[in-house]
C-alpha cells in the first residue's frame, strides 16, 4: 500500500512537516491493531525531519520497519521530477536516498517507488540498477490523454540496455479506499492478463498524507475472501515483484515513458524556468 506524500503543494512548508507526524503516528496505531498491516514509505527527507522533530514516533517507525512492516521503499531522497534532471541530479537522489535507508534501516532499497511524476526520462533504468533497484512502481501513465499506455506489468529497457521490472497498478489510483468495486476494477481493467494476473492496489489519502483508515483496514480484511470477486492479500513490494518475476512472456517497454498530460506545467513560472536553465 501507499501514502504518496507531497513534500510541498497547497500547504505552507511546515505543515509538511507536521502531516508527517500525523500521518505515520496513524499508521502505527493501526499496526498495533492489525498485524497483516504492511505499510510503504518513500522519500528518505521526510523520515528525516520525523527523527529530527518526532524521535519517539520515528523509534516506533523503526521498530516496526524491523518487523518488516513499516517499508521503506523509493531509494531516492524524495520522489523528483522524471523529466527535468539531468542524469548526474537522478543519481545524487539515488546516492543519498540510499544511503540514508541503509544506514537507517539497515538495508538499501530494491524498488524505485514514483507513483506520481510528469514523466519518465530513458536513463533512469540504467540510473536505477548502478543504484542497485531491480524494480520499479509508478501509475501516472494512467492519466495518458489521447493513448492508453497498453501494459500494467513488463520489463522497461533504458537507452543502454539496462531493464527493470516494472508495475504500474491496474486500478489507476495510489489512493483507492479499498472498496469492493475497486478490486473487480483491478482484476478486469490488467491489460496484461494471461501474462499476469496479479497487481498491487494501493490505498490510503495521498498528496497531502493522511495514509490508510481503520475503515479501509476493514473493508480490506471483509474481501480477501469472498466467492465472485478477485482475492485480495496483505503483502510488501518485495513479495510482490518476487512474483511477478516469475511471470513469463511480459512485453518490454524500450526508452522513454512520455505523460500525455500536464504539457507546459515546466515553464509557466519564469522563476522555474531560469533556475532549470541554471542548473
Amino acid at each position: 500500500m501507499c501514502d504518496l506524500f507531497v513534500l510541498a503543494w497547497l500547504w505552507p512548508y511546515a505543515e509538511t512537516r507536521r502531516k508527517c507526524a500525523r500521518s505515520w503516528s496513524s499508521v502505527v496505531r493501526l499496526m498495533e491493531r492489525y498485524p497483516e498491516f504492511t505499510f510503504t514509505c518513500s522519500q528518505a527527507q521526510l523520515l528525516q525531519w520525523v527523527k529530527e522533530d518526532y524521535p519517539v514516533l520515528y523509534s516506533k517507525i523503526k521498530l516496526h520497519a524491523a518487523e518488516g512492516r513499516f517499508i521503506p521503499v523509493g531509494g531516492t531522497w524524495v520522489e523528483m521530477d522524471g523529466n527535468l534532471p539531468s542524469g548526474e541530479s537522478f543519481i545524487r537522489q539515488f546516492v543519498l536516498g540510499q544511503r540514508f535507508f541503509e544506514k537507517e534501516f539497515g538495508s538499501k532499497c530494491k524498488v524505485f517507488w514514483l507513483p506520481d511524476t510528469f514523466g519518465y526520462s530513458a536513463q533512469l533504468p540504467q540510473i536505477m540498477r548502478l543504484a542497485g533497484i531491480e524494480c520499479f512502481l509508478s501509475q501516472k501513465l494512467s492519466w495518458n490523454l489521447v493513448n492508453t499506455f497498453p501494459h500494467n506489468s513488463f520489463w522497461w529497457q533504458g537507452i543502454d540496455g539496462s531493464t527493470v521490472l516494472a508495475h504500474f497498478p491496474s486500478g489507476d489510483s495510489y489512493a483507492m479506499n479499498g472498496t469492493v468495486s475497486e478490486v473487480i476494477k483491478c482484476a478486469e481493467n490488467n491489460k496484461d492478463q494471461g501474462r499476469a494476473d496479479i497487481s498491487m492496489m494501493l490505498y490510503g489519502y495521498g498528496d497531502g498524507g493522511g495514509g490508510p483508515t481503520e475503515d479501509m483496514l476493514e473493508r480490506i480484511d471483509r474481501v480477501k475472501n469472498i466467492d465472485g470477486i478477485p482475492r485480495v492479500k496483505s503483502s510488501t513490494p518485495d513479495i510482490f515483484f518476487a512474483q511477478l518475476a516469475q511471470c513469463h512472456n511480459l512485453c518490454k517497454w524500450v526508452g522513454e515513458l512520455y505523460l500525455e498530460l500536464h504539457q507546459g506545467t515546466y515553464t509557466t513560472q519564469a522563476q522555474v524556468t531560469r533556475t532549470e536553465a541554471l542548473a
